[in-house]
């Protein structure tokens, strides 16, 4: 098992102390008494410091540390290592949400309360869409009493100058406390980054942005307001730039949180259309005012395509209510209106085309996974991916068949052969797998087979090329 970066770093060297500390038995700390209140507000500093006094108190009790153990493929062999990150207690049934990329891919994860008590706790689902995951805690070992839960606020009346507090464990340093201003409420930030693990996220939302110092190991921690409310859940900054740190919007997190809870995961529906800002070419495709969304381009084979959508369509309405993406920034609020149509719905769209009216029915698809399932081809010396309709779709893939290499073991077999991450592997010997399960079941033969020389055929960007994997017969793969 191995850390990440500077937060392992850290993570070590406090170590023995945060140990120590957890075996001391310590009270969790219950709702803020009146009379603590009271002795806030007469505390001196002003009305600001007091303010933040009592914002702090308010949430601090619901402050987790969390410690997942995740799995990762990037070196072409399944390794699991440790990270950080910060949550907070949400519900009274010891629900935390954190973000997908702190622990939405985890095995195991440990959380470290405010009161410096540890417990387990178990992974209900993630989004990766949104940077969200929602954890539950294990409290059958635990003998204080249940954290109580942070309070939502509403992100919508947040405004720009508003004073925040982003709270958790910068670098695993837990318990800790940043302030700031919101930059501005309804940042844009383009859909195209990914999370470590390779997913895209931010199509459905914009971000709060603000200026609190957010470090590694804050992600998944609260943005909260001065009056002790959660606005936010912070997920990352720019590490070259200062001042910059972005956080989910607290409408945006009760809704994800909802569903997980309810299923395990978020559904949405999907046309195949891609749309982009209008605002410079109203002039071009007639819009009235700035009014529509433009279509700048349609997925072969999807909903969008089969109903005759086509790029440079201006859409009006969806299911006779206006739509509008002027700007960047209401992309976002157009995607997820198509989103949260249950999926295999049928909508009628509203749409110009040279300068006439028309409508058209689209039934509507799932979303479905960003990412597929990942499996370590040991003997061979790297990692595959199994290839979802987004992955295919992100990639500009001509098919979903085959799989992705995600990873390659150095001085292995595959690195020898020059096969490289990203290729696609679409014949292995003469057989052509569907899907991860026929690649599987492709890689067990050969194995069983102790066959020395395996051919690949790899899609590598636009070209295609053969990959000879010699094997050594002294580790059982004979010819």
């Amino acid at each position: 098992m191995k850390f990440r970066g500077a937060t392992a770093l850290v993570l070590m060297s406090l170590a023995a102390g945060d140990v120590n500390a957890a075996r001391r038995p310590a009270p969790m700390a219950a709702p803020l008494p009146a009379s603590h209140e009271a002795a806030l507000l007469a505390a001196g500093g002003g009305d600001l410091q007091r303010q933040i006094y009592l914002a702090r108190e308010r949430v601090l009790p619901a402050l987790v540390n969390v410690q997942p153990v995740v799995r990762d493929y990037s070196s072409g062999q399944k390794e699991k290592q440790r990270v950080t990150g910060s949550g907070v207690v949400i519900r009274r049934e010891g629900y935390v949400v954190t973000n997908y990329h702190v622990a939405g891919q985890s095995e195991q994860i440990v959380c470290t309360l405010w009161n410096k008590e540890r417990v387990r706790a178990r992974l209900v689902g993630g989004d990766a869409f949104t940077d969200l995951a929602v954890l539950q805690l294990d409290f059958s070992d635990y003998r204080g009493a249940q954290p109580e839960p942070a309070k939502f606020g509403d992100s919508r009346r947040l405004q720009t100058g508003q004073l925040v507090l982003a709270m958790g464990s910068p670098f695993a340093l837990s318990r800790s406390l940043s302030s700031g201003v919101v930059s501005t409420t309804d940042r844009y930030l383009s859909a195209d980054f990914r999370l470590p693990s390779g997913e895209r996220t931010g199509l459905f939302n914009t971000w709060i942005q603000t200026d609190a110092a957010i470090n590694p190991g804050n992600s998944g921690g609260p943005l909260v307001d001065l009056s002790g409310e959660v606005v936010g859940i912070n997920s990352r900054a720019f590490v070259m730039a200062n001042s910059l740190g972005f956080s989910i919007p607290s409408t945006v997190v009760e809704e994800v949180v909802d569903q997980i809870i309810k299923t395990g995961r978020v559904e949405r529906s999907w046309i195949g259309a891609e749309v982009q800002p209008l605002q410079e070419l109203e002039d071009v495709f007639a819009s009235d005012a700035g009014q529509g969304v433009l279509v700048s381009d349609v997925e072969p084979d999807s909903p969008a395509a089969a109903a005759g959508l086509r790029a440079g369509d201006l859409l009006l309405t969806v299911d006779g209510a206006p739509v509008s993406a002027r700007f960047y920034e209401e992309i976002p609020a157009f995607y997820k209106r198509i989103a949260d149509v249950p999926p295999g719905s049928n909508i009628t769209v509203e749409f110009r085309r040279d300068g006439a009216i028309e409508r058209a029915q689209i039934a509507t698809q799932e979303y479905g996974r960003s990412n597929g399932t990942d499996f370590e081809v040991k003997e061979w010396g790297f990692a595959v991916r199994g290839i979802t309709k987004q992955t295919a779709l992100d990639q500009r893939l001509d098919s979903m068949e085959g799989v992705i290499v995600s990873g390659v073991r150095a001085g292995g077999p595959s690195e020898e052969a020059g096969l490289l991450p990203g290729d696609v592997i679409r014949l292995v010997d003469d057989l052509r797998p569907a899907d991860l399960e026929q690649f599987r079941g492709a890689y067990q033969e050969r194995i069983d087979g102790k066959k020395n020389r395996v051919m690949l055929q790899v899609r590598r960007r636009d070209s295609g090329r053969f990959v000879l994997l010699k094997l050594n017969p002294a580790k059982g793969e004979g010819s």
